[in-house]
């Protein structure tokens, strides 16, 4: 298991100390007491810069010239004395003249050399470039006092007045340097009056916004050290054109470069964030922070750290969050979450890096969090794995008493409970057992062939598939027949070897008569549920008749008269055909068995279907000819299809699709395997799918029980599928039911193939006083051409202007051509596309003043929505006229 179990109320109260314990330390890390946790902020910041992407540097506005060892050598300066003040004024002269944006030195000029002319020259080139820091430094003492020990003094070593007056600005040159020799804080001077760091004057020099120049920001380092565009002192003083081009419009600082020597004697360096203890370049030139700092302001990009109040509230969360997940898991998966999530940290710190300059001493986390919250969880499941031991052994002692109650139980069970050996031999039998077949155990055992316990076909599905629930014919010692309900289970060994088979039979011999009795019923039950939708068809096939007949009573024999005949026969015939169906289902026998061909079956149900459902649910027939034949009962087949259609109906109350096919399979034994109750061999498939609202996976076990259906109160008994899945069951056959929410059913039924072709000839039951008009223009919708016709005809003879529809969408389009001329609406309530309710309340909303009559099929009185009458069919002719005179003058 990867998950642990415990959710009990210690689980939650040692979860809970664990986490805020945890998150207590992380606060208590972010203090600067703590020295691990300044360790962990500062090393979190100096790896975060190695996550941050590299920035192209090649335009940087910010240069570098490095007063290095070979500049002394090349110059003849002592590097044990200050470098020349004559060679600095030869250099503010050049940059001067390759028209550099600004001169920033990290030197201290702070008193005049001995060589005043050198001094003279210095101050008049800085005068003439008028754009040129000078660097002063902090002087910082102890000192005692009557109150106090230990109180530090600032003093400011500011540059020497002739340097100062020809300067445009100067500044500290000081850092905040931290104890391990690193700046990550950029400093931007004291508050006034005290002057500004060096960096931050020349940032005011530069034009840089105020609001940028505040000591609130931290260091963002371009690489390791020299990763700014530089060039040595003495290759600056060369009069070379490309050194002009490497200065203009550049931000220049001048400072010393590394110098050799032991790590006591380096001066003037900081250590890098971005190197190592055995890295040579480990220390970074403080000239080469200064312009850091200045590209920082320049590029917008210096990072920002979190208010410690937010760092607080993301370190006791984590702590929580961690916690929690990592006590959901044992403890080797726990050890696979714990790195995925110092990996979702460290992901999260680069984010907040690269994309909002932020970074968060996520070590925190990383390192004592996520640590401290996996060393919780496994000490925790290594109690709870104790605990749990105890328990399983005394549950153990329980189960092994309640084993013997249960043994207890087993020989006072009412089913027969038999245990047969892999050679078919009874090896035990209840008292169960003894009753309902008149052998006593002792007679029983051993023997093989005196009971057949169960079938061939049930012992070998038992065998591949560990199960098997069917029907079974016995007979008893008297010779009396029995049908059992058997439930066959695989019995394993200790090693997962098969041992034996256990049988549980319940006698269902009086169960199966009554099952008889109700296919009578639910028979009867299925022609009244159709009853109402074949009325309408009906009713449609008889009334262009009677209105036929009644204008052929009127009218001399002319074309229409002969039109109207051809009307007249072709719906007598389809009337009749329809009562033929009926009157054949209804005679259907229930213990017939024949051979069948269940092609000629799915054409039967395909017609009932068209005629009685809802034509907006579209019905797709798939059916090949060389269908194997299957031995059956028709009337039980076509019921099981029928209640399968009607189901589907009823899942698809605004219509849909409804696919009905049939196919050849052979199933072996892998693919019998997959589906319950199958065994391999040859099947016709019969499938019944539609596209509605699907069965819910909690209810699929449930479906085929007597009783049980999801639909309300008077819409359902419940036996629809119970019946479907018995019938299935007699034919030795088996269901697969595939569905998802939403996305349809489909209820695959596999009955055995025939060893013979169908007898010829072989049948199946099938499924289931007026006045004249002034001109009036009158709209008629009915999808029911001969009807609609002989409508037209009769009130054309009668003197009204007719336009007709053949649907709700074509009626009220047409409606919307004359909407200004139409006095009344004929409606249909039963169309394609578009109902007849749904068409008066399009009607209604151009005219809401128009009169309709619905026209309907079925008994009923209700007249539906805004209706002005409603007419039955068939109707007379007479009927017909007259209520149309009436509505036409009542409006």
């Amino acid at each position: 298991m990867l998950f642990s179990s415990a959710s009990s109320p210690r689980h939650w109260l040692t979860l809970t100390g664990v986490a805020a314990f945890l998150g207590l330390l992380g606060v208590w890390l972010l203090s600067p007491e703590s020295r691990v946790g300044l360790a962990l902020v500062r090393s979190s910041f100096d790896w975060s810069q190695g996550l941050l992407p590299e920035v192209p540097l090649q335009d940087s506005p910010v240069v570098i010239v490095y007063l290095d060892l070979n500049s002394y050598a090349s110059e003849a300066q002592n590097p044990m004395a200050p470098w020349s003040r004559a060679l600095h004024a030869q250099l503010v002269n050049r940059l001067t003249a390759a028209g550099a944006k600004a001169v920033v030195f990290d030197i201290i000029f702070d008193v005049a050399s001995t060589n005043s002319e050198a001094d003279r020259k210095f101050a008049a080139a800085l005068r003439a470039n008028g754009r040129v820091v000078l660097a002063g430094e902090i002087n910082a003492s102890d000192r005692a006092t009557l109150q106090a020990d230990g109180i530090s003094t600032f003093a400011y070593s500011q540059p020497a007045d002739l340097f100062r007056e020809a300067a445009a600005a100067w500044g500290v040159a000081g850092m905040r340097e931290d104890g391990d020799f690193v700046v990550r804080r950029y400093f931007a001077g004291f508050p006034a009056p005290a002057p500004p760091s060096l960096t931050a004057a020349a940032a005011r020099l530069a034009g840089v916004p105020e609001a940028r120049i505040a000591n609130t920001h931290w260091l963002h380092y371009y690489g390791q050290p020299y990763r700014i565009p530089h060039l040595s002192y003495a290759a600056a003083l060369q009069p070379d054109a490309s050194n002009a081009a490497f200065f203009r419009d550049k931000i220049v600082f001048i400072g010393a470069g590394q110098m050799a020597g032991t790590f006591q004697e380096r001066k003037d360096e900081f250590r890098s964030p971005l190197t190592y203890w055995g890295d040579r370049k480990l220390f970074m030139p403080a000239v080469e922070v200064q312009a850091t700092q200045m590209l920082n302001l320049l590029r917008r990009d210096s990072l920002r750290r979190w208010p410690i109040r937010i760092e607080v509230m993301v370190q006791v969360l984590a702590a929580f969050i961690i916690t929690g997940l990592l006590f959901s898991f044992r403890p080797l998966p726990a050890a696979g979450v714990a790195v995925g999530a110092s990996g979702a940290v460290f992901g999260l710190a680069v984010l907040a890096l690269r994309y909002d300059s932020t970074w968060y001493p996520w070590l925190l986390i990383v390192a004592v969090q996520i640590p401290g919250a996996f060393t919780g969880s496994v000490l925790w499941q290594s109690v709870q794995w104790y605990r749990q031991r105890r328990k399983f052994e005394a549950q153990r002692r329980v189960a092994e008493a309640k084993i013997r109650e249960q043994a207890a139980l087993i020989e006072k069970a009412q089913d027969a409970i038999l245990v047969q050996d892999l050679e078919g031999r009874i090896v035990y039998a209840n008292p169960s057992a003894e009753r309902l077949y008149g052998w006593k155990a002792a007679e029983l055992s051993g023997r093989t062939g005196l009971l057949p316990v169960g079938s061939a076909a049930a012992r070998e599905t038992a065998l591949n598939t560990g199960e098997w629930f069917g029907e079974l014919e016995q007979i008893t010692r008297e010779g009396r027949q029995l049908t059992v309900s058997s439930r066959c289970t695989l019995i394993r060994d200790e090693t997962g070897a098969p041992r034996s088979l256990l049988f549980i039979n319940t006698d269902v011999t009086e169960k199966k008569r009554l099952e008889r009795e109700f296919y009578r019923a639910q028979r009867a039950d299925s022609i009244g549920l159709l009853a109402a939708g074949m009325a309408h068809d009906l009713n449609n096939a008889f009334a262009p008749i009677l209105m036929g007949l009644q204008l052929l009573q009127r009218q001399r024999q002319n074309p229409d008269t002969r039109r109207m005949l051809a009307v007249m026969e072709s719906n007598t015939q389809r009337g009749a055909e329809m009562v033929r169906q009926v009157l054949l289902f209804s005679r259907g026998d229930a213990n017939d068995r024949q051979v069948l061909a269940l092609g000629r079956l799915l054409r039967e149900v395909e017609q009932m279907i068209r005629q009685t459902f809802s034509k907006a649910i579209n019905l797709a027939v798939l059916a090949p000819p060389d269908l194997w034949p299957v031995r059956g009962n028709a009337t039980q087949i076509h019921q099981v299809l029928l209640n399968l259609c009607v189901n589907a109906r009823d899942a698809m109350p605004d219509g849909g699709e409804l696919t009905l096919a049939a196919d050849n399979v052979e199933l072996d034994g892998a693919e019998a395997g997959q589906i319950p109750q199958a065994v391999p061999g040859r099947y016709v498939m019969l499938l019944v799918a539609d596209s509605g609202s699907g069965i819910p996976p909690e209810l699929r076990s449930q479906i085929f029980e007597p009783f049980f259906t999801t639909k309300p109160a008077g819409h359902g008994t419940g036996l629809g599928l119970s019946t479907v899945a018995r019938i299935v069951s007699q034919h030795a056959g088996f269901v697969q039911v595939k569905s998802e929410p939403g996305q349809g059913t489909t209820f695959e039924i596999y009955l055995p193939a025939a060893t013979v072709a169908p007898e010829a000839g072989t049948t199946h039951v099938p499924s289931a006083a007026s006045g004249r008009g002034q001109g009036e223009l009158i709209l008629v919708a009915d999808d029911e051409q001969a009807v609609r016709e002989m409508i037209v005809l009769t009130l054309e003879d009668q003197g009204y202007r007719v336009i007709a529809a053949a649907n709700g969408a074509e009626a009220v389009a047409k409606f919307e051509a004359h909407a200004a001329a139409v006095r009344l609406a004929l409606v249909d309530t039963d169309m394609p596309v578009m109902n007849g309710p749904q068409t008066v309340v399009a009607l209604h909303a151009h005219n809401p003043h128009l009169p309709v009559v619905l026209m309907s099929g079925e008994l009923t009185s209700e007249a539906g929505p805004q209706a002005a009458d409603i007419l039955a069919k068939p109707f007379p002719l007479e009927q017909l006229l007259t209520l149309v005179r009436r509505v036409l003058e009542t409006h």
